[in-house]
């Protein structure tokens, strides 16, 4: 079978190589594919049926034993009714019956047809009747085709599945894929469906990629709501409601919140009444122009204007720009804390260099060559002694006409007298970029946001001002 190795063969063919120079070894393996390819589902030699739903399969015990642990011992061992009758019918999940054909088949040819679309029961079989080879061929595809699909539906349930079975590389780049693409998320039918627990796991990072708090509130809101969630609204509040930022709601959005069903009942307005006055205080203080602890208050990767944190760094024509005209510089003052109607906010400013088709310098005779585009920024204030920020740069991609968040890098980095400057060399693979209908353009454009969070600060105080 496909796969498989005849063990010592290959050192026995060099050893009658040496002894006869005239040795040539004719491969034909797909011939010998061939030949059991056309047994798949054909009654010559058959010894056994499958039954899979309202499907019949003719199989082969030899090839069932051969390809899979689980049907080794199931029609191997007398101690299994199946080992002994000619017709079987397994029981399987509902997705998994339509594709039970391409995975038989695969046990026949040792190939697979994978799509967004069928892997994930595909996968399921081939853990469930323990079939390693298949298993990685259907993980590889998973992680190579996550953020080329904004499909968030079947992301989800290839991040829930990667979980459930400890696969930690699917898991991150699924997870990471979601928290970049988290306002799309929120729309699909499926954010309805998730488990308190990816809730809670979700609403806990600061590397949501949302247009801004009270948006994500008004989602939260209506997952609270679902009829499926409702039975443990209690629950549901008590874990996730403490993990909105309602300081980052301006006062305005924050009395809508206060007319919610959910906030005037006996039950659960106690929860509500101190997430908001907390926000209330905050933004009373700030604009009073008073200092505020940090804690809780961390932003997340809001693109609305409001926070002034996210910083557009697109560039037009991506192909056609020369490599020394495609600079993007921007002087940009990043807020301190979300104050939501003053002019006073406290800020640091920033320079903030992108080389999307990597670095041109002028001095260098023959100009700086690089194969990554380059990022730098650099503070500009000089009355904090030390300023820690994380940085974040996305660049979207476009697939059947949905915009979305195709590449993320992430770096944190501390500001201070003797180290000005940061700088990576290595943001993201011009091959990635040049390379033909790349996931990384839109339209031939490079859409790019880089946002900028200031988490901890020393130096001058607001009252020293």
């Amino acid at each position: 079978m496909p796969g498989t190795e005849t063990p010592g063969t290959s050192d026995s063919c060099c050893d009658e190589k040496i002894s006869n120079p005239s040795l040539e070894t004719i491969e034909n393996d797909k011939l010998f594919v061939n030949r059991f390819a056309c047994l798949f589902n054909n009654e010559r030699l058959s010894d056994i049926i499958v039954n899979v739903g309202d499907d019949r399969f003719f199989a082969h015990k030899f090839i069932l034993i051969v390809c899979s642990e689980v049907f080794e011992v199931m029609l191997n061992e007398e101690r299994w009714k199946e080992s002994s009758q000619p017709e079987i019918t397994l029981t399987e999940v509902e997705e998994c019956i339509p594709v039970f054909f391409h995975f038989l088949r695969y046990m026949y040819t040792g190939s697979v047809g994978l799509t967004t679309d069928n892997v994930l029961p595909i996968l399921l079989l081939a853990d469930k009747y323990c079939m390693p080879a298949l298993s990685n061929t259907c993980v590889e595809y998973m992680t190579c085709h996550i953020v080329q699909s904004p499909d968030t539906n079947r992301t989800l349930s290839w991040y829930q599945y990667a979980k459930m079975t400890g696969n930690s590389i699917l898991v991150d780049k699924c997870r990471k894929f979601i928290l970049s693409n988290f306002d799309i998320i929120l729309k699909t039918s499926d954010w309805t469906e998730l488990l308190r627990t990816e809730v809670v796991e979700f609403l806990m990072s600061s590397d949501l990629v949302v247009s801004n708090e009270y948006d994500l509130w008004l989602q939260v809101k209506k997952w609270l709501l679902h009829d499926k969630n409702v039975g443990e609204l209690e629950e549901n509040i008590e874990e996730v409601i403490p993990l909105l930022r309602f300081k980052m709601i301006p006062p305005k959005q924050l009395l809508e919140i206060e007319k919610s069903e959910l906030h005037s009942t006996d039950e659960y307005g106690g929860i509500f009444k101190q997430k908001l006055n907390e926000a209330y205080r905050h933004h009373s203080l700030l604009m009073n122009q008073v200092n505020v602890e940090r804690d809780g208050n961390k932003y997340r990767n809001y693109t609305s204007p409001i926070y002034g944190l996210c910083i557009d760094m697109s560039l037009l024509h991506y192909h056609y720009v020369e490599k020394f005209e495609s600079k993007i510089c921007k002087q940009v003052s990043i807020p301190i804390e979300y104050v939501a109607s003053s002019d006073d906010s406290r800020e640091v400013k920033f320079e903030v260099i992108f080389w999307p088709k990597g670095p041109f310098k002028t001095f260098n005779w023959y100009g700086h060559t690089s194969e990554n585009a380059t990022m730098s920024v650099r503070m500009l204030s000089r009355e904090y002694t030390s300023v820690e920020v994380t940085l974040a740069l996305i660049l979207y991609g476009i697939k059947n006409g949905i915009k979305y968040v195709a590449f993320t890098y992430n770096n944190k980095h501390t500001f201070n007298s003797q180290t000005t400057m940061f700088t990576e060399e290595n943001v993201v693979s011009l091959k990635k970029l040049t390379a033909k209908n790349s996931p990384c353009l839109v339209n031939g454009n490079i859409e790019a946001k880089l946002f900028i969070k200031i988490e901890n600060i020393e130096g001058e105080s607001r009252n020293d001002q």
